[in-house]
C-alpha cells in the first residue's frame, strides 16, 4: 500500500502516515527498506516529496512480489578440494592424511611443483560452488567468512574396493570416477587435471556515455561524489602513493584527503591499498602510514582506517564505495588516486548498474585477498557484491522496463589485452585509436604491428603517447613514424601528458585499461597485474574519442 501510495500521491513521511492511518515510524522504515531496492525516491521540484521511482512504477505494473525481509543464517563448514577430479567434499564425509603421515604401502598422487597455492579467496570460491547445491528453498548465498579458515595440504585417502563397489563421497564428480576406475584396470595412478581457466566475467549492464570519466577534473569530481555518497565503505587501490609533503600537485590531492577524511568523520570505513613493486626504500610503504596517520586522527574510534602497508603487487587502479542507497560504484582505469597530481589526461569508467558493480568489486576482491592482512576487507567485498546481484537480480525486469542505454561489459585481463588489441586491429572497418601513456622496447610487436595492420585497411588508425621508457628515445619512435607515413599516425603529446590508456575502434567498441599498450606485456602468470574493461554499446567510441580530443585541443 505505501508504494501504491506514493506513486498515486507523492508526499512527505508525514503525509503518507496519515493518508494510511499508520505510525510514523511504520512508514518511514518501510520507505527506507523501498529506497534500498531503489523503488522509492526523493523529488526535489517543486518541493521535496517522496515518490516511486523509474523502477518503482514499472514494477508495480510487473506483478511481481515484494522484496521479503532477511536474515543471515551462518553455517560453519570444511571442505576438501582434490585436485584429480576437481571434486569439492566435505570434510566429515573423507578421510585426510598429513603429507608427512603416508604410511610406506600406499601409493599416493603428489602435489604439482607448479601447482598454484589456494587462497581464501579461491577456497571461498569453492565454499560457494559446494553450498550452492545444499541451500535451502529461498535461501541465496550472501558471502564466505574465511577469518578464521585453514589452508592445509594432504593427502585424500580412498579405498579401491569402494569405487569397485561404486561408492564414492557426495560431491566425487563423473572425471573423478572415470580416473579411478581406469588406476583400477591398469595399475596406473591418475595425474592432477588443470581446470580449464575461467572464463572472463561479463554482462550486459545499464552504461551511459557520461560513465566514461575523461580529463583529470573530471576525476576529481567523480572521486568527491563516490566518496561523498558513501556511508559504509570506500576501497581504493593506487599504484602509487604521494607523501604528504609531496608538493607537486598537492592542491589537487588535498581534495583526495579531505574527501576521505569527511567520509571518515561520517563513520565510512576507508579501505587502502597500493600496488607497485618498485618500491626498494618503502617510500610508498611510508607514505600510506603518513596518510593512515592523518585520516586516523579524524575520529578517534578504531576501525575507521583500514591500510595495507604491504603491495598488493598489481598496476590497477581502483576506487569503489556503496552509494549509501544499497547500490555500489566503482571506478576503473589510469587514474592513481592516491598520487596523482591530476594534471595529466585521464581515463575511467565509472560502473553504477548492479551487476557491473559487483564484478568490479570481484576483481578488487580478487587482486587484495593475496594479502592476509586484508582478508577484513576482502570478506566485505565479498557481501556488497553478493548483495548487489542479489538485488540487481530482484530488480532486473522493471529495470530492463525503463532502462536506457545497455552495454555489453567484460573483463580484461593482462594477458588477454595482446589478443584484443590484435582481433580489434584485424576486425575494425573505418576507426582504430590507441592510447599509452608510455612507449618502450616492446612497442613495435606490442603496439605498432597491429596498427599497421588496421591502417593498411583501414583511413583511420592512430597511437597517441606521450612518454619513452627504458632503451627507447624519441628518434627511435621518428624512425617508425616515417616508417608508417601514411599508414598509422603516431601522435607524440607533450602538453597535455597522457596517462589515459585505452583502445576505441569503429563506432561502439571501447577498452579502458591499467596497462601501458605500447610498453607492457600482460603476463599469465599474474593476469591481475593489469585490468581492462571492454564495453560495447552504441556510440560509446565516438563519445569517449570526441571527449578526448577536446581536452587535446584546450
Amino acid at each position: 500500500m505505501v508504494l501504491l501510495t506514493l506513486d498515486h500521491s507523492p508526499g512527505t513521511i508525514a503525509q503518507l502516515s496519515s493518508s494510511l492511518q499508520i505510525p510514523r515510524q511504520v512508514a518511514s522504515s518501510t520507505v527506507a527498506r523501498l529506497m534500498q531496492f531503489g523503488l522509492v525516491e526523493v523529488r526535489m521540484a517543486p518541493t521535496p516529496v517522496l515518490t516511486t521511482s523509474a523502477v518503482g512504477h514499472a514494477f508495480l505494473r510487473s506483478d511481481r512480489a515484494l522484496p521479503e525481509r532477511t536474515t543471515d543464517r551462518e553455517v560453519g563448514i570444511s571442505i576438501v578440494y582434490e585436485k584429480v577430479g576437481q571434486s569439492i567434499l566435505r570434510n566429515r564425509d573423507v578421510k585426510t592424511i598429513p603429507l608427512t603421515r603416508l604410511p610406506s604401502s600406499a601409493q599416493a598422487v603428489g602435489f604439482p611443483a607448479s601447482d598454484l597455492p589456494e587462497t581464501d579467496d579461491t577456497m571461498a570460491g569453492r565454499v560457494a560452488s559446494y553450498m550452492a547445491r545444499s541451500l535451502r528453498a529461498g535461501e541465496w548465498l550472501r558471502g564466505v567468512q574465511a577469518i578464521s579458515s585453514v589452508i592445509e595440504q594432504r593427502y585424500l585417502e580412498l579405498n579401491l574396493d569402494d569405487v569397485r563397489n561404486g561408492v564414492f563421497p557426495e560431491g566425487t564428480t563423473d572425471l573423478l570416477v572415470e580416473a579411478l576406475k581406469t588406476t583400477i584396470k591398469t595399475g596406473v595412478l591418475p595425474q592432477v587435471s588443470i581446470p580449464p581457466p575461467d572464463s572472463p566475467p561479463s554482462a550486459r549492464i545499464a552504461f551511459e556515455s557520461d560513465q566514461l570519466i575523461v580529463g583529470a577534473e573530471e576525476h576529481l569530481k567523480a572521486f568527491e561524489r563516490l566518496v561523498a555518497a558513501a556511508r559504509s565503505d570506500v576501497f581504493l587501490l593506487s599504484t602509487f602513493v604521494a607523501e604528504q609533503a609531496d608538493a607537486k600537485g598537492q592542491e589537487h590531492r588535498e581534495r583526495i584527503w579531505r574527501a576521505l577524511e569527511e567520509a571518515i568523520s561520517r563513520g565510512v570505513r576507508c579501505h587502502l591499498f597500493y600496488g607497485t613493486v618498485l618500491d626498494d626504500k618503502a617510500k610508498n610503504a611510508i607514505a600510506m602510514q603518513e596518510l593512515s596517520k592523518r585520516l586516523s586522527a579524524v575520529r578517534a574510534a578504531a576501525g575507521f582506517v583500514l591500510v595495507q602497508r604491504d603491495s598488493v603487487r598489481s598496476h590497477v587502479k581502483i576506487a569503489a564505495a556503496d552509494d549509501g542507497r544499497g547500490g555500489a560504484a566503482v571506478l576503473f582505469g589510469s587514474c592513481n588516486w592516491l598520487q596523482s597530481p591530476f594534471s595529466s589526461v585521464e581515463m575511467s569508467v565509472e560502473l553504477r548498474d548492479n551487476h557491473g558493480a559487483a564484478i568490479g568489486l570481484d576483481v578488487l576482491r580478487s587482486i587484495v585477498s593475496n594479502l592476509a592482512s586484508a582478508s577484513r576487507s576482502a570478506e566485505v567485498l565479498h557481501f556488497m557484491a553478493s548483495d548487489l546481484r542479489r538485488r540487481g537480480s530482484f530488480l532486473a525486469p522493471a529495470a530492463q522496463a525503463v532502462e536506457g542505454s545497455r552495454a555489453e561489459l567484460t573483463v580484461v585481463y593482462a594477458d588477454d589485452h595482446e589478443q584484443l588489441l590484435r582481433a580489434a586491429a584485424h576486425s575494425a572497418k573505418h576507426r582504430f585509436v590507441c592510447c599509452t601513456n608510455k612507449v618502450g622496447a616492446n612497442m613495435v610487436p606490442a603496439l605498432f604491428n597491429p596498427a599497421e595492420v588496421a591502417g593498411r585497411r583501414i583511413e583511420d588508425a592512430r597511437v597517441y603517447f606521450s612518454r619513452y621508457t627504458g632503451p627507447t628515445k624519441r628518434r627511435h619512435v621518428v624512425k617508425h613514424r616515417e616508417r608508417l607515413h601514411d599508414i598509422v599516425e603516431l601522435i607524440p603529446s607533450r602538453e597535455p601528458q597522457l596517462h589515459a590508456k585505452f583502445l576505441a575502434w569503429d563506432d561502439d567498441d571501447v577498452i579502458i585499461s591499467s596497462m601501458n599498450w605500447g610498453s607492457q606485456s600482460g603476463l599469465s602468470g599474474n593476469r591481475l597485474d593489469e585490468i581492462g574493461l571492454h564495453l560495447k554499446g552504441p556510440g560509446l567510441a565516438i563519445a569517449l574519442l570526441e571527449r578526448f580530443k577536446a581536452l587535446l585541443k584546450d
